[in-house]
């Protein structure tokens, strides 16, 4: 605008001349925005947004801020609400084999084929990083965890990326197992990973649940998690084979315990090495052999009649019961035979 004109405009409004054009201020920044914002009145009246039902269950508002993220074109990574959270946190403090079991129960689906990489390689490096951390070097003196500290964390995905890099351990990178190869990134990239995208209740700490999510995060998410597993808990005779296959391993532990305390002792000169030697000898015939041969067969009965009455089916508890949440039971079922047949290989009648 000329001096002249501009002049001649303030001269027009100095003299009250209100035959000037309405124009609608445009916002074309974040910082003007908030400006204009700013100077609303007190007391304006807003435009009213209408609340969510109440009435929606967990899994329709789930699906809902699913598909309005989506929709934004934003990631989808949803905040657990406090009920989810507690859920979650009751999840991640069980054992790492527990954490393992509920997920492949909520996603048995999408990662059932992953199942054996899950439990002989990643819940075996995550026993061994907890080991680690404790200074523990004896299997039957470890009581399994249920989650690493950060550090611990990355030492585990250190070994695991090691442990797929041996060319013996070749079959574990096999295609049908790409799903479950860790992303090869330096530690500072991996612990800020843990840090913001892994722990997921932001505890300082790396559950196996939360590995799992992570890992297999283009089919699962915690929310989703929390949604498909609340509500649910295994069956009485699933729960009873767990535990049947718990006394496997504390009878499993005291023949392990006395087996190297006589290892070490037999390595002695005298009377006291020769009796160690001789009570070695005779260990699978003493009564720890016994009593852990009929624990196996206790739980191997368990386990069959779990197997047969309730492999692939899910639980639902009633209202107001207790006990720990779990989904379908097809998870559950897989690791228990897995985990006595392993058993059995090492510790069955045919052991000499």
């Amino acid at each position: 605008m000329s001096e002249g004109k501009k002049k001649a405009f303030l001269d027009d409004v100095s003299k009250g001349d209100t035959n000037l054009k309405s124009v609608t201020p445009k916002v074309s920044d974040n910082l003007t925005r908030t400006k204009v914002l700013g100077n609303i009145k007190k007391g304006a009246e807003l435009n009213k947004v209408t609340k969510p039902s109440e009435e929606l269950t967990r899994a329709q508002k789930y699906q809902f801020r699913k598909e309005r993220a989506e929709a934004k074109g934003e990631s989808f990574v949803e905040k657990l609400d406090e009920e989810g959270l507690k859920f979650f946190n009751e999840i991640a403090s069980a054992p790492f084999s527990e954490q393992a079991v509920a997920f492949l129960n909520a996603y048995w689906g999408e990662v059932g084929a992953q199942a054996e990489f899950i439990y002989s390689v990643a819940w075996d490096k995550f026993k061994y990083a907890d080991m680690h951390a404790r200074g523990i070097n004896y299997v039957h003196k470890y009581k399994e965890g249920n989650m690493l500290e950060f550090d611990i964390g990355l030492y585990f995905y250190e070994q695991l990326c090691k442990f797929l890099e041996d060319e013996k351990n070749s079959d574990w990178k096999d295609e049908k197992f790409a799903p479950s190869q860790p992303k090869l990134v330096t530690a500072i990239v991996r612990k800020k990973e843990l840090r913001d995208k892994v722990d997921v209740n932001f505890d300082g700490h790396v559950s196996m649940l939360e590995y799992l999510l992570y890992q297999y995060r283009s089919v699962a998410n915690p929310a989703d998690f929390v949604t498909r597993s609340m509500n649910h808990d295994e069956h009485p005779e699933i729960r009873k084979a767990r535990l049947a296959l718990e006394e496997v391993n504390k009878r499993i532990q005291e023949y392990e315990a006395e087996k190297q305390r006589l290892t070490n002792d037999s390595k002695k000169s005298g009377v006291k090495g020769l009796r160690a030697k001789n009570m070695l000898a005779q260990l699978n015939a003493g009564p720890l052999w016994e009593k852990l041969q009929a624990a196996l067969i206790t739980a191997e009965a368990a386990v069959r009649i779990a197997t047969k009455k309730y492999g692939g089916k899910s639980y639902k508890k009633s209202s107001g019961g207790g006990g720990r949440a779990m989904g379908s039971s097809e998870g559950s079922i897989w690791w228990l035979n897995r985990d006595l047949r392993e058993k059995k290989e090492k510790y069955g009648k045919t052991k000499k």
